[in-house]
C-alpha cells in the first residue's frame, strides 16, 4: 500500500518529464513581444487564478483556500512559533505572510499594519485576503521570487494581486449564494450572499460597477482539539459593499474612482497568544473562557477605501496615475502584555481602538523607443504616508502591568537606561517614496531581458537601492529558459520603529540567556534596517497547444531580519535586561517549483498539476524554519466538461512532512533557566492527502448551481501546540464538509 500511495505520488512528476522529453525540439524560435506592464509576470515564479478557477472551486472564506493551492503557496501564522496558528495567512516559498504583499487591481493593502506587532513577529489577523468577496473577482495573480521584486517594500516573499471584475457597457448583474456544512458539527459552518451590478449611465461614457458582500462563518467549539486551551478556528462576520464610477474622457483618457466600506469581525473560540491549560482555567483572568463561552466577538476590522485612478495614451508614450486613501479601524478588546497571561484578554467589554492611515501616490510612464532593438522603457514613482494612533499598545508599565480593573500589579520602582519615560504618546507616522526604472529590451526575436532599478527612501530606516534581472530565452521548438535575480527589501512597521512601543515579559519571553528572576523589555527603535533578500530564479517550460510543463529552481538570500532582541542595550536600574528591535537574522530558503497540465481530450478532459518542494528553509542563526511548511506540496485537478453545460472535477493535494520548530529561542522553551531544551521532543506532522470532488450546471449563462465536497476522506489534523506543547500541530486542518453555491446572473 505505501508503494503504491509513492507511486500515485510521484506520478505528475513522471508524465511532466516524459512530456518534456518528447518536445520536438527542431522547429523554428518563435518571436517574442511582450509589454512592460506585463513582461515581469511571464516568469515561472507567476500563477493566475480565473475566475472560472473560482467558479468550479469556491473558496470557503477568502481566497486564501484557493491560492493555497498555486505551487510555492502556503499558509501559516505570523511566526514560526505556531502561536495564534488557526489565524493562518499568505506564505509564499516559506518566507513567512508578513513578506506577502496584497494589492487590490495593483493598489497595496496594508489593514494589517493596525494589528498589534508581538515579540516574536505575531499578530492578531488573517491578512488582508478578506476584503475582496470572491464572487467579485476576475482573477488573482500570484508572483513570487524576483518577479515580485518591482513592487517595493514588503514584497520579498511575493504578491498577490486581486484583481475585481470590470464594468460593463450593458447593464449585467448577478446574485450568489455560497454554503459549506461541514459533516463534524464540532466545526464553524459558513453561509455567504452577494451580489454584482455594473452598467452604463451614458453608454460608452460613463459607467459603473456596484457589488456587495455578507459572509459568516462559525466558529469551531471550543473543544474540538480535546482540550479547550487550544482553540480550532475562529468565525468570521463580514460585510462588504464596494462602488466604482469610470469616465471614459475620450478613447485615449479615462478616470475611475473607487469607493468602498467593510468590516470584518472575529467570533471568538478560546485562541490565545500563549495558548495553555493553565490561562483557561485561571481564575484570575476569567476574560477568555467567558468570551469563548459566549461566541463573542473579540476584534473587528472597519476599513474604508477611496481611490482615482487616470490611465491615459499619447503620441510617445502611456501613463497610468493614482492616488488612494484607506483607514482602517481596529476596534479589539484589550490584551494583557506582559507574563504568562501574554495576548489573553483583560477585558469583555472595553474596546480599545487602534487607527491606521494610508495615503498613498503612484504615476507610472510606458515609453517605447528603439536603441539598436526594440524597447519599452518604464518609469514610476510612488509616494505614501502612514499614521498609526494605538495608545492602548504604547502603555505598557515600567516595571509593572495593569490589571483588568486598571489596578497596577507588580509594580517596580525602575528607570531603563534610555531613559523612556512612563507617560508615552500612541502615535506614530512615517513617510515613503520611491523612483523606478524598468527597460524591457527585446533583443533578438527570441531573447527578452528586463532591467530594473529602484530607489526608495524611508523615514526611519532611510535609502534602500534594489534592482534585478529578468530574462526569457525562446530556444528551438516550444522550449523557453526564463529566470532572474532581484534584490527585494521591507521597511519595518510601525510598532517596530516607535520608542514607545515597550514590550515587557516576567521572564518567559526573555532571550535563553537571561538568568532566572531578571525581566525584559523590548522597545521599538527608530534607526532600524530594512529587511533584504536576493531571489533568485530560474528554469524551463515547454507549451504547445495546451500542453504545458515547467520546472524552476530558486533560492532566497534573507537579511538583516527585524527581531525583538536585536541589540541589547543594557540593564535597568535593578537588573533586568533591556533590548531594542533591530536587525540580526539571516535565513535561506531554497526548492523547486513545476507545473503539468495534461489537455487529455480537447475541450473536454484536462489534468493540471503543481508541485513545490521546500529544500531548505533555515534561520541561519537559530537554525529553525522560518515559517512551519511542508517539505513537499503537490496539487492535482481533473476537470471533465461533460456536456457544454454540465461539468465535474476532482482535486488532490499531497502535502509532505512538516517539521517543529527544534531550536529554544527564549527561555521558556529552554526549561524556564534550567537549559532543558523543551523543543527537543516536539513531534512534526507527517505526510497526509486532501481530495474533492464537485459538480456544476450552468443553464443559459443565467443560472449556475454547483455542489460539492471538501476533503472527501476525512482527513483531520488537530492542533495540539500551545505555550507548554511544542509541536508542528499548529492548526486545525477541517474534515469532510460538503458545500453548494447558487448563482443567477442577468
Amino acid at each position: 500500500m505505501r508503494y503504491l500511495k509513492q507511486k500515485l505520488t510521484l506520478l505528475p512528476l513522471t508524465l511532466f518529464v516524459a512530456a518534456a522529453m518528447q518536445a520536438n525540439a527542431q522547429e523554428e524560435l518563435g518571436e517574442i513581444r511582450v509589454t512592460a506592464e506585463n513582461q515581469v509576470k511571464q516568469s515561472l515564479g507567476v500563477s493566475v487564478v480565473t475566475e472560472k478557477d473560482l467558479t468550479k472551486r469556491p473558496a470557503i472564506n477568502d481566497i486564501s483556500d484557493v491560492l493555497r493551492t498555486m505551487p510555492g503557496v502556503n499558509l501559516t501564522g505570523n511566526s514560526a512559533t505556531g502561536q495564534r496558528g488557526n489565524k493562518r495567512q499568505i506564505d509564499i516559498r516559506g518566507m513567512g505572510p508578513e513578506n506577502t504583499l496584497i494589492l487590490v487591481d495593483g493598489k497595496p493593502v496594508t489593514s494589517r499594519n493596525a494589528e498589534r506587532y508581538g515579540i516574536r513577529g505575531e499578530r492578531n489577523s488573517r491578512g488582508d485576503s478578506n476584503w475582496v468577496p470572491t464572487e467579485a473577482i476576475e482573477s488573482v495573480e500570484v508572483l513570487r521570487g524576483p518577479a515580485a521584486a518591482r513592487y517595493g517594500s514588503g514584497a520579498m516573499g511575493g504578491v498577490v494581486n486581486i484583481i475585481t471584475k470590470p464594468v460593463t457597457n450593458d447593464l449585467h448583474g448577478s446574485v450568489s449564494y455560497y454554503t459549506n456544512q461541514p459533516e463534524d458539527n464540532k466545526e464553524g459552518a459558513t453561509n455567504r450572499v452577494g451580489f454584482n451590478l455594473s452598467g452604463a449611465l451614458i453608454k460608452d461614457v460613463l459607467q459603473f460597477r456596484l457589488y456587495g458582500n455578507w459572509n459568516k462563518t462559525q466558529a469551531d467549539d471550543v473543544g474540538i482539539n480535546g482540550d479547550p486551551a487550544i482553540a480550532g478556528r475562529e468565525g468570521v462576520r463580514n460585510k462588504d459593499i464596494n462602488g466604482r464610477l469610470v469616465w471614459n474622457i475620450n478613447k485615449d483618457h479615462k478616470l475611475t474612482l473607487d469607493s468602498g466600506f467593510s468590516r470584518q469581525g472575529n467570533v471568538y473560540n478560546g485562541d490565545t497568544q500563549n495558548s495553555s491549560r493553565g490561562l483557561y482555567n485561571n481564575a484570575n483572568y476569567p476574560e477568555t473562557r467567558t468570551l469563548a463561552a459566549n461566541k463573542a466577538e473579540t476584534a473587528r476590522l472597519y476599513r474604508q477605501n477611496y481611490a482615482l485612478t487616470y490611465e491615459g495614451k499619447f503620441d510617445r508614450f502611456d501613463n497610468k496615475t493614482y492616488v488612494t486613501f484607506d483607514k482602517t479601524k481596529n476596534s479589539r478588546l484589550p490584551e494583557f502584555l506582559a507574563g504568562g497571561p501574554e495576548g489573553s484578554y483583560a477585558s469583555t467589554s472595553d474596546f480599545k481602538d487602534s487607527v491606521l492611515k494610508n495615503t498613498r501616490f503612484s504615476s507610472e510612464f510606458y515609453i517605447p523607443f528603439t536603441l539598436g532593438v526594440e524597447q519599452m522603457l518604464t518609469v514610476g514613482f510612488e509616494g505614501a504616508h502612514s499614521s498609526l494612533d494605538d495608545a492602548s499598545s504604547m502603555t505598557q508599565l515600567l516595571g509593572g502591568r495593569r490589571d483588568r480593573s486598571g489596578r497596577v500589579v507588580y509594580d517596580l520602582p525602575e528607570t531603563l537606561p534610555s531613559g523612556v519615560s512612563n507617560v508615552r504618546g500612541g502615535h506614530s507616522s512615517q513617510s515613503e517614496w520611491a523612483v523606478f526604472v524598468e527597460d524591457n529590451i527585446f533583443a533578438t526575436k527570441s531573447t527578452v531581458l528586463t532591467p530594473s532599478l529602484r530607489y526608495d527612501y524611508n523615514t526611519y530606516s532611510g535609502s534602500n537601492v534594489s534592482g534585478g534581472l529578468n530574462f526569457l530565452q525562446g530556444l528551438s521548438g516550444h522550449w523557453k529558459i526564463k529566470g532572474g535575480i532581484a534584490r527585494a527589501y521591507k521597511a519595518p512597521n510601525l510598532y517596530q520603529t516607535n520608542p514607545n512601543y515597550l514590550l515587557f515579559t516576567l521572564g518567559q519571553g526573555c532571550p535563553t540567556y537571561v538568568p532566572n528572576g531578571k525581566t525584559c523589555y523590548f522597545q521599538g527603535n527608530s534607526e532600524i534596517k530594512p529587511e533584504t533578500s536576493w531571489n533568485k530564479e530560474i528554469g524551463i517550460e515547454y507549451d504547445k497547444e495546451g500542453l504545458l510543463a515547467s520546472v524552476a529552481y530558486f533560492r532566497n538570500d534573507y537579511r538583516n531580519k527585524i527581531v525583538s532582541d536585536a541589540e541589547f542595550i543594557g540593564y535597568s536600574n535593578i537588573g533586568n535586561y533591556v533590548y531594542k528591535w533591530g536587525n540580526a537574522n539571516r535565513a535561506v530558503i531554497e526548492g523547486l517549483e513545476g507545473n503539468l497540465t495534461l489537455p487529455l481530450i480537447e475541450d473536454k478532459l484536462s489534468w493540471v498539476n503543481n508541485f513545490t518542494y521546500m529544500h531548505k528553509t533555515k534561520n541561519k542563526d537559530t537554525g529553525n524554519p522560518l515559517s512551519i511548511v511542508p517539505k513537499y506540496t503537490l496539487n492535482s485537478s481533473l476537470s471533465y466538461q461533460i456536456t457544454d453545460a454540465l461539468d465535474a472535477m476532482l482535486t488532490y493535494t499531497q502535502y509532505g512532512k512538516q517539521t517543529s520548530r527544534k531550536n529554544p529561542e527564549n527561555r521558556m522553551e529552554n526549561g524556564n533557566n534550567s537549559h532543558i531544551n523543551q523543543l527537543a521532543n516536539s513531534s512534526d506532522i507527517g505526510s497526509y492527502a486532501v481530495w474533492g470532488l464537485s459538480a456544476g450546471y450552468n443553464w443559459k449563462n443565467a443560472v449556475s448551481i454547483r455542489i460539492g465536497v471538501n476533503n472527501l476522506f476525512d482527513k483531520r489534523i488537530y492542533r495540539s501546540s500551545s505555550s507548554t506543547n511544542y509541536n508542528a500541530h499548529t492548526y486545525n486542518e477541517p474534515g469532510r464538509a460538503y458545500y453548494a453555491t447558487l448563482k443567477y446572473a442577468f
